[in-house]
Formats: structure tokens, sequence, C-alpha cells
């Protein structure tokens, strides 16, 4: 027993102590100052609104959509050799049969050729996977078909067109096919679309010539796909599938400003204008122009009014809707082209990255544009503060603005990153200041104010808007601007991320700008290296509807990155996507299964890995600074529905510090909790006494969810000499 009516003064007293509704952790304070229900570790965890926590859903590939390797070493020298039969593809495998031994070495690079019947393509430089002497396989993930022809393999060779990395990707919707669901991801030589409805892709090439080799920046705007790189000329892709679809360069080089006209004939009719140019003698307009009137002559019209051209009626008429009474033989009137309202148009110069904002495309001014088309010339101007507004609906051409929109609160500073809000509200990111600019949709009356000066961001991609914040990350964390009073700006003292602050340090400040983030599901993703890393290795989750941290993700790969994540799909396809840089595209909480199906080399095969599911809980002292002598444990367990579960336990316990090994679900379950499956365990610590006691356990396999922990001991050692 260990209750009693009465005690005495060296009575041994029960501790007993319940954790249950779990719903997050924190690691900034100490492990015996956190409440109930709050972990001080959750490693690939999930906290539902029942309060369990269980280890996360698995990731599972979708496609890997690159999968011709390039020749790279070390390699092997190999002699052709002929198939004698072909089989599959089963899963996406083909097996290749020889009638003599091939003399392949497992799991190297060879060239294969000679393959029909099966989509996508499957000859290439391929990984080899030996099953006997005679036989092997290679893999083409999604491949339909059977096999035929006759299989020629042999040494991989050097292909300059092969894919050897992924440097982008987006979320695409196909306005002209049911706005079907696509993720687009750029390569070095190539672009490929992926149908998340049908599993069907596409490659969509870029203008000759024309490689990527650095991080890119894609967006849809307009019904058209851009994609951006820093001082490079941009690309744009019109979204049509039918033919060859290909990306061509945006219209570069110098930029014809303006042209001027005068009207030899101007009448109105029934609401419609009718212009006839004389000087220059052809107008050169296109249905959907901007023409402007400077000079108003007879017509009774407002001087610099902009008008839409309706129709062409021939190389010197053109005609646009104006309301006004008829009017005829007007005369002294001169037009324009659309006007600037900074000081003139340019192209696209070539920017990092770009934004919509009011029907307009923003870009950062780092880079002037000039030259032939073509080959144009783009040079640095050394500035980084300010920004370029393109026309309304027209991403092509750019509205110089120089001083106007130049953020800089201190003698130096930058823009990192640009998120359009509503009511007409562009929120500019500096490195170390935050900037709103209003009423851009009238560029003359547009006007910037100063939100912080010694607040910053430091990822671009961190920015997220959320409800009524915007979510980024900033020196000090993650941070939140609010929303309040008709979409007023308020910068929140504290950082969103402060109860979580060890591990936000552990982000490895000089790869920061790689830093990627979501929103879904109630939840902010956010994509980080840490440890030391040079690419993303761990996202970090922040749940809203428990308004906690709730686990730090990893994949138990060190190949493995998020080169990025994003938001895609409709119905059943609907979630969270990760693109990795020498993979392919995967679906992240896609499988209820214990183990991470995965890609992470470009033309390898899919490798199953385990999921370290880990959840360690407060430190329970009974209120007391004593030393207790814990006894008991009891754990209520619960296996996914589908999976069976394992997990090791154990304890930790400080002041005497120690790890005690309680072994796993298994020892005392006599066998593996079974899908489905719910259980109580209880076990015992040992002769352990310590001033606090902590019950960790990390999943060995499936998905284990602990539902609540009993931990139950005794005061002892109060007496007022000293104790060792």
């Amino acid at each position: 027993m260990d209750r009693y009516e009465k005690y005495g003064r060296l009575d041994d007293r029960p501790i007993k102590d319940i954790e249950s509704g779990f719903k997050g952790f924190n690691n900034r304070i100490r492990p015996d100052q956190l409440p109930n229900g709050v972990l001080e570790e959750s490693l690939n965890g999930r906290c539902d609104l029942g309060g369990e926590w269980q280890t996360r859903k698995a990731i599972q590939i979708k496609l890997a959509p690159f999968a011709s390797p390039n020749f790279v070493l070390p390699f092997n020298l190999y002699a052709n050799v002929t198939s004698s039969s072909l089989s599959g593809p089963s899963t996406g495998v083909i097996t290749i049969n020889f009638s003599s031994a091939h003399g392949i070495t497992d799991q190297t690079l060879v060239n294969v050729s000679g393959i029909t019947g099966v989509t996508p393509d499957p000859n290439g430089n391929k990984i080899a996977t030996v099953t006997s002497a005679t036989a092997l396989t290679i893999s083409e993930s999604g491949a339909t078909g059977t096999a035929g022809g006759t299989a020629t393999v042999g040494s991989a060779y050097l292909d300059d067109n092969a894919i050897v990395k992924i440097y982008g990707s987006m979320s695409f919707y196909d306005d002209a096919n049911n706005n079907a669901s696509y993720i687009l991801v750029a390569g070095n030589t190539s672009a490929t679309a992926f149908n998340l409805s049908t599993n069907a892709t596409s490659s969509i090439a870029y203008p000759t010539g024309v490689t990527i080799s650095q991080d890119v920046d894609m967006i849809q705007f307009d019904n058209k796909v851009y994609i951006h790189q820093d001082g490079v000329t941009a690309m744009e892709w019109d979204g049509d599938f039918t033919g060859t679809p290909a990306f061509t360069n945006v219209p570069n080089g110098d930029f014809t400003q303006p042209v001027s006209f005068s009207s030899t004939a101007f009448e109105i009719t029934n609401n419609v204008g009718k212009v006839t140019v004389s000087t220059p003698s052809t107008h050169g307009l296109s249905v959907g122009d901007k023409v402007v009137l400077t000079s108003v002559g007879s017509s009774g019209l407002t001087k610099n009014d902009e008008f839409s051209v309706s129709e062409i009626g021939s190389s010197s008429i053109f005609f646009f809707s104006v309301t006004s009474p008829n009017l005829s033989s007007i005369t002294d009137t001169k037009w324009t082209q659309a006007i600037s309202q900074g000081v003139g148009f340019t192209h696209s110069p070539a920017p990092p990255f770009a934004v919509v904002h009011q029907k307009r495309m923003v870009v950062p001014f780092n880079y002037t544009m000039t030259g032939s088309s073509g080959s144009p010339t783009i040079t640095d101007r050394k500035v980084r503060d300010e920004l370029l507004f393109s026309l309304v609906s027209d991403s092509d051409v750019f509205d110089y603005i120089y001083g106007q929109f130049k953020f800089m609160s201190k003698k130096s500073d930058f823009i990192v990153g640009v998120h359009s809000f509503s009511d007409d509200q562009l929120v500019v990111l500096n490195r170390e200041s935050i900037f709103v600019v209003s009423n851009s949709l009238d560029l003359k009356e547009a006007q910037t104010t100063l939100l912080s000066s010694d607040l910053g961001c430091i990822a671009r991609s961190s920015i997220q808007q959320i409800g009524n914040k915007l979510m980024f990350l900033s020196d000090n964390g993650v941070y939140a601007l609010d929303f309040r009073d008709l979409y007023n700006l308020r910068g929140q003292d504290i950082p969103l991320s402060e109860s979580i602050n060890s591990s936000i340090n552990r982000i490895n400040q000089d790869a920061v700008e790689k830093v990627k983030s979501v929103y879904f599901d109630n939840r902010y993703y956010l994509a980080a290296p840490i440890d030391g890393s040079s690419e993303n290795n761990a996202i970090f989750i922040f749940n809203f509807l428990n308004k906690e941290w709730e686990s730090i993700d990893t994949v138990n790969d060190d190949k493995w990155d998020y080169r990025d994540i994003l938001v895609a799909g409709d119905g059943g396809s609907r979630g969270v996507y990760a693109v990795n840089q020498n993979g392919g595209i995967h679906r992240l909480d896609a499988l209820d299964s214990g183990n991470d199906n995965i890609i992470t080399q470009i033309g390898g095969s899919p490798i199953s890995v385990l999921i370290n599911g880990v959840a360690t809980t407060r430190a329970i002292n009974g209120n007391d600074l004593d030393r207790k002598k814990w006894k008991l444990w009891d754990l209520h367990v619960e296996s996914s529905p589908s999976a069976n579960s394992n997990a090791a336990l154990s304890a930790i316990t400080e002041n005497i510090d120690a790890t005690i090994d309680l072994g796993s679900i298994k020892s005392y379950h006599k066998g593996l909790l079974q899908s489905g499956e719910d259980i109580s365990i209880r076990g015992r610590f040992g002769p352990n006494r310590a001033y606090s006691i902590q019950f960790k356990l990390e999943s060995t396999q499936g998905r284990p969810k602990i539902r609540a922990v009993k931990i139950s001991g005794n005061k002892t050692f109060r007496s007022t000499n000293e104790a060792i």
C-alpha cells in the first residue's frame, strides 16, 4: 500500500502524476517547469485533437521525374551486352534477361538503349540492380506499357542534356483543362509538369542554348508561368501542353518607348471612338493596348484619359469604347501609347523573384536591361532596396519608379521578400526593417510607410500569411505581424518561436536563404537547414489549433533535403508536397506507415527508411525539491489502424542523473502491438532515486500512439542530514 490515513515524520509519502492531453513541445524552459501536456521533445510526431501523440505519417514518393542520371565518378567500363528477353514494367521495374553472363556489378551506372513500348522512355543512364548472373533490373517511376524490342546494356555515357539537379518548383493549375492540378519542377536542361490526378508527366523545353545552374523562382501570373533567375533573362511559358510545350525568353534588351501620333480624323458614334492617325501613318497597336489622349482638341474629353483598344480597323485606324455623346470631325487631337507613371518603361530587369500584387508583377530592381533583343546587356545597379511594378495585366512591361519605392530606413539595408496583402497593401520585408506600400493600383498615388526599423526578415520563402498574421523568420526566430483595426499592421514583441528557441538556434545562418514554408491543415511548416547542414534537412511545425510547436520532422537519410515544400492538388490529392533536388516529388503525411518511401538520387530507386518518432515528457517532480524513489509507470498506447507498432521505452532522471532502459512495447506485450490495438502496459523503474523523472518513447516500428503516461513513487530522504 502507498497511502495511509496518517503519515509520520519519516514516512515515505506517495507521488503520482499523469501526463495526457499532449499538445506540443517546449524546450526553452527547464523540463520541470513545463505544464501538463507539454512535451520537452517531439520529433516526427503529431498531436491530434484527442490529445494523443503519435509518430507522423510517412512520406510517399509520387514521381522521380528525371530518370536519366548524368555520367558521374566513379564509373565502370562495360562491354555492350544484348538482351535475350524483356519483361515488365511491374511497379516501375523492367527486367532484362541475357543468354549468357552480363558481367555487370550490382548498383552501378549503365546505359540502356533499345527498349520500346514503355512510357515514359526507360532508355538512358540507369542504376542496374543485378538479380542473377544473366539478369538485371532497372527502374522507371510510374512506367506503363509492355517492354519490347532488344535492349543493349553497356557503359554509361556523358549526356549534356541529362537532368542532374532540381532548381525550383511550383504548384500550377491548367486553366484550359478544368483547372487540372500540376507540380512543375525546373531541372538544369528542361522542366517537367506532373499531373497530380493522373500521374502523367509532360516535358517543357527551355529556349535553345539555355540551361539553369542556380536556384530559381517560379510563379504563375496572367495564364503564364515565369522562371526568374538572379541576373539572367527570365523565361515564360503560355501554359499550353499541346504540341511541344516550351519556355521562351521574355522580351528583353532595349525597350521601345511609347509612340505618339496625331490624328487626321476622330469621331464618336454610339459610345465608340474611331481614330485615324496621320503622323506616323501607322499606329502599330493591337487589341487590348492602352492609348492616352494627350491633346483633347474639340472632343470635350479629359486630357490624359486612358482607353483600351477594342478593334483594329486598319494599320491607321483603331477603335475604343468611351462614354460620350456622338461627335464628328473632331480636330487637333493627339494620342500616345500607355504613358509611364515614372520616368519610362523597361523590360523585366532579370530579377531573382517576383510577386503578384493588384494585377501587377512586382520585382526587385537590381539590374538594368539594355542592348539587342536575344543578347541583352544586363548591368548590376549595385542597388538592393528598390522595386519595379509592371503595367496592369502586362508582366512584360515595367514602369521605372526610382526613388518612389526605395525602402531604406537605415544607412545599409536591402529587400529580402515582398508579400501582397488585402486592401491594396504590399508588405516589403527588408533585412533590418519592414515597410508597407499602399494605393499601388495607381502608382502616382502610392505611399510607403515604415512599420519597423529594428525587425527584419532573413528568409524570403519563410513568409506566409495565416489569417490575420504574416509569419516570417527573423534573427530572433519566427515572428508574426498582426493585422488589426481594418488591416493596420502591428508587430509582436515576442517571437512565436520563443518556446523552442533552443531548436531555432540550430538553424544554419549561412544557408538560411534556402528556408521554405507553407501553411496547410492549420499548420505552419518551416523547412530549414539545421546542425550545420547546407540544405533544408528538417521541418519545424506549428499547430494553430493547439497553439504550440508540434514537432521537428526529419528523414533518416543524410542525402535527403527539402529543396522546396508546397501545397498542391485538389480533392484527395490535396496536401503538402516536398521536392528534393536530387530525387523527385514526394507527398508528406501520406502513408499510414512507420517508414518513409523516398528517393535521394536522380535515376536511383526508391528506398524505405525508418521514421524516428520521439516523445519525451516534462520532468515530474511532485512539486517538491526532495529526492524521490521512483517505482512504477503505466503507459496507455495504441497502434495505428493499418500497421503493427513497437517502440523503445526509457526514463531520464535528474539529480541523480541517469537514463533507465525500460525495454520496449514488444517486451511487455509479448509481441508487436497489432494494428488498431490499444493496451495498458505497467512496469517498474527499479531502485532509482532522483529529484525528477521523464518518460521517453522512441518508435522502432509502425506509428505508436501515446494516450497517457502515469508515473508513481515516494518521497524519500527528508532527513536534514546530507544524503549522497
